[in-house]
């Protein structure tokens, strides 16, 4: 089969992807010495949009195609017949940026005796269907097609966002999880919602009404069967986007992987016989962070923090090779005993990792492992791990060390003024022999003004791990030009490897905008209390210079500049909130003159600089930038 990339655009990475991982940032992660990595085997490739793997409780394993397709392996090979078949009635574009089609199955826990499989799909009108399937015939390895029975339809606003995970809990009930109906510039708030089933995890007892509709009833102790506000399925609330969630084999306990908007995402969890009612917060929260938001909700809902949230065991920025949380499994397999009751986790975008607990601590062990396109993970009947990774599909074999170098902190920042930035570099995974590795600090945004290139060579004797460092000198200068970059580089590991990540980028923040605060004068204009400022040079053609005179209007996101007399106002510059469009501050300004102009625009909380300019002897031309700042409330 040929080899075709799976991509989700949004419910699995909504923003550029990176190769880099995080040591010491995600997941709340505890700084430790080792440094893992997992052994796979390839089972097999080129899985026509793979997105999910399961077991039917036999040798068999069953492998999800988004295209409406479940293909059967047994003993690593692939039948030449599906075991389902429903592209006829699935909605699938092959478009980047759609997240509709067959996206899971579950199989009863009698399935031996009653052949039932369950699977979620957004159907031909886009709506979420959850249907159930049988083996009715003498082949055991061939699902009914015409056998389907719906038991719930869920209106779907969007292309991504779906009905997208399915696991029967000890208990019995089969377990549902919804997504909140597609993103937006602001995320909906369906999550808050108690008449609508999108961000929440749904339960239902599907061992009754199996012969009628709607095939399945209400599990008597769900949390909100008695609560008239709230819809009788609904076990849990306040998720965005769980993918996935999984119950652990040998205790019971859930672990809820929710793909976050923009700054978090988490882990949830609930001990075994814990119950449902829980709200996870979103989109109030995102994360332990505070979004602060409830637009697009048509009733007030709680704040932030407030006792109504659960909060998760743990979260991680969206940075480096995170951009989409992969929910994993507690392995509970004989192949690798030292991993027993560890749950593994990994990212669309390539970071991979171990949740353990002690006591009342969650930690993450972040592996050197990077697995950019991971989708899935799978157990098979033994509780063998499987992984699904840009359409191909393997076997977790181990996790063994692996002694590596990386930046300690992908992103360093140093005041312009410091006149040196200390940058480290940590070994770890194992001291076994002596390691080496070169590094560079090359140009990025920064030139020669800024900072002086470099390189040279770190060393760790035998025997030693830790941290070592190289310095940058940086330069001081007395023009205000905003922020410049640095970018670091780790190569040519010798006895060892290159962990993650093997770049950084060293932020020179520039000490002459006057970060922090904006005092309006004759010639600076201060907008949105103070936080941006703004500033004026002309020249003209007799070479004669000087800086726009300010007025301010009353509006606060705008002023006037005049350049020679104070009754002509030769520009007018706004900065516009678009933070509710697409979360930036924008920049407006227009001129009436032909003069020569450079306009600076700062802001103050984060040192970020934008800089527009006219050529002398051209009318000036209105600036648009609706992409300005990106630091919004």
């Amino acid at each position: 089969m040929s080899n075709r990339f799976v991509s989700f655009t949004d419910c699995l990475a909504r923003r550029p992807f990176a190769a880099a991982l995080i040591f010491g940032l995600s997941f709340g992660l505890v700084a430790t010495a080792e440094a893992r990595r997992l052994e796979l085997d390839v089972v097999d490739e080129g899985i026509i949009y793979a997105v999910a793997i399961t077991h039917a409780g036999d040798d068999r394993l069953f492998v999800v195609s988004k295209e409406g397709q479940v293909w059967l392996y047994r003993n690593g090979v692939q039948d030449s017949t599906p075991f389902l078949d429903i592209r006829d009635r699935v909605l699938f574009t092959g478009e980047l940026e759609s997240e509709q089609g067959l996206l899971t199955i579950a199989f009863h826990p009698n399935f031996q005796q009653n052949g039932f499989v369950f699977a979620a799909y957004t159907d031909r009108d886009g709506v979420g269907v959850l249907s159930r399937f049988s083996v009715t015939g003498p082949d055991p390895d061939q699902a009914t097609r015409g056998s389907e029975r719906v038991l719930l339809r869920v209106n779907q606003p969007g292309p991504n966002h779906n009905l997208n995970h399915l696991a029967f809990g000890p208990d019995g009930y089969l377990y549902l999880s919804s997504g909140d109906g597609g993103y937006q510039p602001e995320p909906r708030c369906t999550p808050q919602e108690r008449d609508n089933l999108l961000g929440k995890i749904l339960r239902l007892d599907v061992d009754r009404n199996v012969d009628t509709a709607p095939y399945h009833a209400i599990p008597p102790n769900n949390p909100f069967v008695n609560d008239p506000g709230t819809l009788d399925e609904i076990w849990a609330l306040g998720l965005r986007n769980p993918w996935r969630f999984t119950f652990d084999r040998g205790t019971g306990d859930l672990f809820i992987a929710d793909v976050g908007h923009k700054l978090r995402d988490e882990i949830n969890f609930v001990s075994a016989g814990g119950g449902g009612g829980l709200n996870y917060g979103f989109k109030m929260m995102e994360g332990f962070a505070c979004r602060g938001s409830d637009a697009n909700c048509s009733d007030p809902i709680p704040g932030c923090n407030d006792p109504a949230y659960t909060s998760p065991i743990l979260d991680n920025a969206l940075v480096g090779n995170q951009c989409a949380v992969i929910g994993g499994y507690v392995y509970r397999g004989n192949r690798i005993p030292a991993l027993r009751g560890t749950y593994l986790v990994g990212d669309y975008c390539g970071a991979t990792g171990l949740i353990t607990r002690s006591g009342s601590t969650w930690r993450r062990e972040a592996l050197s492992t990077e697995l950019p396109g991971l989708v899935a993970f799978g157990e098979d009947r033994d509780g063998e791990i499987y992984l699904l990774v840009s359409g191909d599909l393997y076997s977790l074999r181990d996790v063994v060390d692996d002694s590596s170098v990386a930046f300690a902190d992908p992103a360093p920042r140093v005041s312009e003024g410091a006149g040196v930035a200390t940058v480290q570099v940590r070994r770890s995974g194992g001291t076994d022999g002596q390691l080496s590795v070169n590094w560079r600090a090359e140009a990025q945004t920064a030139t020669g003004a800024d900072f002086v290139a470099a390189s040279g060579t770190l060393v760790w004797p035998a025997g030693t791990d830790g941290d070592q460092s190289f310095n940058v000198t940086v330069l001081d200068d007395a023009e205000a030009e905003g922020n410049e970059t640095v970018r670091l580089v780790l190569e040519n590991a010798v006895g060892g490897s290159l962990g993650s990540p093997s770049q950084a980028t060293l932020t020179i923040v520039d000490n002459d905008l006057g970060v922090g605060s904006c005092v309006p004068s004759e010639t600076v204009l201060c907008l949105h209390d103070g936080r941006f400022r703004v500033t004026v040079d002309w020249r003209e053609f007799t070479n004669l210079t000087g800086p726009g005179r300010s007025a301010p209007l009353d509006l606060g996101d705008s002023g006037l500049f005049w350049f020679f007399s104070d009754t002509n106002m030769e520009m007018l510059v706004k900065v516009l909130n678009g933070c509710g469009f697409n979360d930036r501050y924008w920049v407006f300004a227009a001129g009436t003159t032909d003069v020569e102009w450079t306009l600076r625009v700062v802001d103050t909380q984060t040192g970020a600089l934008r800089v527009y300019s006219n050529p002398l002897g051209q009318p000036s031309a209105a600036t648009t930038d609706t992409d300005a700042f990106v630091a919004c409330p």
